[in-house]
């Protein structure tokens, strides 16, 4: 089975688009840039070479093309502090060839982004020597190496805590930048924009609790239920999936149903072996591009199981036969 490669994606969007490539030690893979590139586009290339553990910028204001391409690969934003000048942008680029502006920018933020956790990574490499590119991964998504460590050599396999532990700790880091923004301004500006980030800062502070405790759980957010969809979601087992769209085909159901997730919620009522509920029915928080909700609201509007009877199972081989067909 081929290791998965992980890699830092800086974008510059536009007009044109252009997507810089740089492996988890800081080496360039690739430059490319394209007219017209959509999110569905975007993410298929990154796809090709490999999982985004970081999605960067080298503005200091997040262009939404880039948030909703990190929200959706579940990679960590990455923005500098202040705009990449244009000298910084040649200094850090100057030993790769770029065809264009376009190109030369998206590498620098992926190269810039490098650079801001490299330390963090080096520390890494020195700590542990297996499956290293993994652990650098689990970092800097905000897990400690003392907890990753702790969990390899107590044998516990359970992808579904590391990745509870994972999400609080990138909302426990999240609250700590809010934290240090809000000292700031209020030692530089007037009090009343320093509210919101007080508010912001609380809110996190109550959804670490409830997801801790196990009254919130996370959502994975998908484009639609349509196969092409679907299958570069990065979808696991359990995971609670939301829908907003009423796309769909019987192709990507039963892909959900083979991944066994652990309920489907979408706009309209869908036919599945699986528990579903209706997207008007449950109450979604949205907070910095995380979808959480309540498990036992989840629970008590699920619809019931599909029986499976001849006609359905009539349905299913029409289908097969059909895709069989066109492939």
């Amino acid at each position: 089975m081929k290791e998965e490669r992980y890699i830092i994606v800086g974008i510059d969007p536009g007009t044109t688009t252009g997507l810089g490539f740089v492996d988890i030690d800081g080496n360039i893979i690739k430059v490319l840039s394209a007219r017209n590139l959509g999110v569905n586009e975007i993410i298929t290339e990154i796809c090709a070479v490999g999982t985004a553990a970081i999605v960067s910028t080298d503005k200091r204001r997040t262009p939404p093309l880039v948030n909703k391409v990190s929200s959706v690969l579940g990679a960590r934003l990455f923005t500098p502090n202040l705009d990449l000048s244009v000298e910084k942008k040649r200094e850090l680029v100057n030993k790769w060839r770029c065809g264009n502006d376009h190109e030369r920018d998206s590498l620098a933020a992926a190269i810039y982004a490098y650079y801001h956790f490299q330390n963090k990574l080096r520390r890494v490499e020195k700590q542990i020597k297996e499956k290293t590119d993994k652990i650098k991964w689990r970092v800097i998504r905000g897990e400690k190496v003392s907890d990753i460590i702790s969990l390899e050599n107590e044998g516990k396999g359970d992808e579904e805590k590391s990745r509870l532990r994972s999400e609080i700790s990138a909302l426990r880091k999240r609250n700590r930048e809010l934290e240090e923004e809000l000292e700031n301004l209020i030692a530089t500006r007037p009090k009343p924009p320093h509210r919101i980030l007080e508010l912001a800062a609380r809110e996190a502070k109550k959804l670490m609790r409830d997801l801790w405790r196990g009254n919130l759980v996370i959502l994975q957010e998908v484009p639609s239920l349509k196969f092409a969809d679907l299958r570069r979601g990065g979808i696991r087992r359990g995971d609670i999936i939301v829908c907003k769209s009423r796309e769909k085909d019987g192709r990507g159901v039963r892909f959900l149903e083979d991944k066994g997730v652990g309920c489907i919620i979408a706009p309209t009522r869908i036919e599945s072996v699986l528990p579903t509920c209706k997207l008007q029915d449950i109450h979604i928080i949205s907070w910095e591009g995380i979808l959480f909700a309540n498990p036992k609201e989840i629970e008590e509007k699920s619809h019931g199981k599909r029986e499976i009877n001849l006609k359905a199972l009539q349905e299913i081989l029409r289908e097969y036969r059909e895709q069989r067909d066109k492939d």
